[in-house]
């Protein structure tokens, strides 16, 4: 290490290089800075963000690009920056940490530590005035070496009492075999809950900031087409139907923005995340089988279109996030004042889109300037209208002359699996061959830059000079999110390489973060971690135990192979009893366990047509709400019986066409579960009632 240097410029990381030319001696994470601030008995302040923070933003210009800042910084501290998004083990720690302290967290992050990486202090934003005094606090005290209560025997005594707060929340339990926390009472108190919360003039749950609320929202709607009660529905459309029509959503470009600053959903934090609406996509799917709405069947086609044209790397995977915009200038590339709206679209037409997108001489953003919104939810259907459509791609047009806000450009191993579950979803619902075909390529990108022999990786960027940069070793969300995706893709595309693929992926990740002290998944294997954390609460992504414990369960009903069923079933055990306290932050093992409660069942439509594209009947199957029950389409083929290993993994699938044909020429559907399988059925609507919810449940959930 030589004093004296930031050591951010052979970084790949976006977010990282953003800094490189600060004045503050950053250390990317890894040993070399512990070294540094061990030899010379230094705290560590850790800086955690990402590229699209309109905050961390705010906080480099303001502190980390001011010299004032930089020498308290670097005289007195040893300086590491983390990229969130490529370190979210790390993040996840320390963001612990700094809800601990002060019941909320968020970005920019910032933390004080030990040279062994132990905190002894956060928060999140500073101004310069304020965070300078918080600095020359700190260094004070550690300077100070004695028993002083005042001195660093108080900062190691802090450090102390949040590492044990870290280990009772992250705490192998002692579980009772052949228990499961999740009870039908849990699921019923998790829909309470979150109606308790609701919002019934804007939708959503809590005030503002008010974020989307995909997790919260599936969950309803399982319960909903389980009960049939008015109440859950109402809170599921009112909620989809505000945030189609509000501002979060982008009317001129498609796709949503990362929350709602207000509780109307009217003006966004205009930050775009590939998570936030890949994860809305099916939510928007599923509302429009379930209520037939043409919003949301609207709003799910533009968000896929959003993805595929401005998140898409040429090599076919997706990027990360778009920023809000410049410091001072958030927002300002979405925003549009009567004047524009009218020299670009003429009196007539612009008037119309003035009146019908509430964008008035007063403005309800900054600078007299106008979000988009659709107030009458009356008035939507109008937005649809072709002259409207036509004015919108006049805008986006004319928008584009902006200047852009940045664009994260690195591609997400387990953001992509996300991705990858949207566009597979959207073609079996909306027809499209662009989205599988997005689905497929993106799939294939992971599979030959980021998944080599040895194990699947997290992050790929592309350097300064063209070169592709494949690094970090996945973490769980990784690994649960893509297996998710390959699944979907299996069942739109009927290739059974997915569905090997998944397998292999969900051996790989048993085998490098299954817990057995846990009963579950650990959230990473990195080495240099102060603790293990094992989470199933959902944050702004699913938690990843609960989306595995889905994947298990699937994956054992489609290849009857033991190890996926009894690897569920121990899951399964080791969900947490916190969720027994507060179901509404676990939806996404909620809706895991409703699924094994119920019982996963496969339906196998075999077909004499040939060719790429799904029988009519599996699309007429496709447009209904059957979220119990995958759907397998093919045609029949023998299982080699004396193939070798290199071929019997991909005999799992081969098992769900073998022996079975069409009916005097039709397509036959053979809906099995638990390995036992009913007659054979040639009618969509007999399937249909037979995979119905409110029966398929029999009781045994809700």
């Amino acid at each position: 290490m030589i004093n004296g240097r930031n050591l951010l410029g052979q970084e790949s990381s976006p977010y990282l290089l953003q800094h490189k030319n600060n004045p503050v001696w950053w250390h990317p994470w890894g040993e070399e800075a512990f070294a540094r601030a061990e030899s010379e008995d230094k705290p560590i302040f850790l800086s955690i963000g990402y590229s699209t923070c309109y905050w961390c933003h705010v906080m480099e210009s303001d502190s980390f690009e001011q010299q004032s800042v930089a020498d308290v910084l670097n005289e007195h501290f040893v300086c590491i920056k983390v990229d969130r998004e490529e370190l979210p083990d790390v993040d996840q720690i320390y963001m612990d940490v700094v809800v601990g302290i002060h019941g909320h967290g968020g970005w920019p992050m910032s933390v004080f530590l030990t040279s062994d990486r132990k905190p002894f202090w956060g928060g999140t934003f500073f101004y310069r005035d304020t965070f300078i005094g918080i600095l020359r606090g700190v260094a004070e005290k550690w300077q100070k070496n004695n028993d002083n209560d005042n001195g660093r025997a108080s900062v190691l005594a802090a450090s102390s009492e949040l590492m044990r707060y870290l280990e009772s929340k992250h705490a192998c339990r002692q579980y009772t075999l052949g228990t499961n926390a999740v009870t039908k009472d849990v699921l019923k108190f998790g829909v309470e809950q979150l109606l308790m919360r609701f919002d019934t003039q804007h939708g959503g749950f809590g005030g503002a900031p008010k974020f989307p609320a995909a997790q919260q929202l599936l969950f309803l709607m399982r319960a909903q087409a389980i009960q049939g009660d008015a109440a859950t529905l109402s809170a599921s459309n009112i909620t989809l139907s505000c945030m189609a029509r509000g501002g979060i959503f982008d009317h001129v470009g498609g796709g949503f923005h990362r929350y709602s600053v207000d509780a109307e959903w009217l003006i966004p934090h205009f930050e775009k995340m590939l998570y936030d609406n890949a994860l809305l996509v099916p939510v928007y799917l599923e509302a429009y089988q379930l209520t037939g709405t043409e919003l949301y069947k609207a709003v799910a086609e533009r968000t896929l279109d959003y993805i595929l044209r401005d998140m898409r790397d040429s090599a076919g995977g997706f990027y990360s996030a778009e920023d809000a915009g410049e410091v001072d200038k958030e927002g300002e590339f979405y925003a549009w004042k009567p004047e524009q709206i009218q020299a670009l679209l003429g009196e007539g037409l612009g008037a119309r889109c003035c009146n019908l997108f509430g964008i008035t001489e007063q403005g309800n953003f900054e600078h007299a300037s106008s979000v988009l919104t659709i107030s009458d939810p009356a008035r939507w259907s109008e937005s649809r209208d072709p002259a409207i459509l036509k004015a919108l791609e006049m805008l986006y047009a004319a928008r584009l002359e902006r200047k852009r806000p940045h664009r994260d450009t690195k591609v997400l191993t387990g953001w992509n699996g996300l991705a990858i579950t949207a566009l597979a979803r959207g073609y079996q619902l909306l027809g499209d061959r662009r989205y599988l075909d997005g689905a497929l390529e993106a799939a294939t990108f992971i599979c030959e830059h980021l998944w080599s022999k040895e194990t699947l990786l997290r992050r790929y960027c592309v350097d300064s000079y063209g070169a592709g940069n494949a690094a970090i070793a996945a973490v769980l969300e990784d690994y649960a999110y893509l297996i998710e995706g390959f699944l979907a893709l299996f069942q739109a595309s009927s290739d059974e390489l997915w569905l090997e693929r998944a397998m292999r992926l969900q051996d790989e990740q048993d085998k490098r973060l299954w817990s057995a002290q846990h009963g579950a998944y650990i959230s990473s294997a990195a080495e240099g971690l102060i603790i293990k954390v094992c989470e199933w609460s959902d944050g702004a992504t699913p938690a990843p135990n609960g989306i595995s414990l889905s994947n298990l369960t699937i994956l054992a009903e489609l290849t009857g192979e033991s190890r996926f069923a009894a690897r569920g079933e121990r899951l399964e055990r080791g969900v947490p009893q916190e969720v027994t306290t507060y179901p509404a932050q676990f939806c996404s093992t909620l809706r895991a366990c409703m699924l094994r409660a119920a019982g996963a069942s496969v339906c196998v439509v075999i077909s004499n047509e040939g060719g790429e594209e799904p029988p009519q009947e599996v699309r007429a199957l496709w447009a209904h709400y059957l979220p119990f029950t995958a759907l397998i389409w093919g045609q029949a083929s023998p299982v080699d019986h004396q193939a070798g290993p290199a071929a019997q993994v991909r005999q799992s699938s081969a098992k769900l066409f073998a022996g079975r044909g069409a009916i005097n020429g039709k397509p036959t559907f053979y809906l099995c579960k638990n390995e036992s399988c009913l007659e054979p059925m040639v009618a969509v609507s007999a399937v249909v009632d037979v995979c119905s919810l409110a029966k398929i449940s029999n009781g045994v959930v809700l």
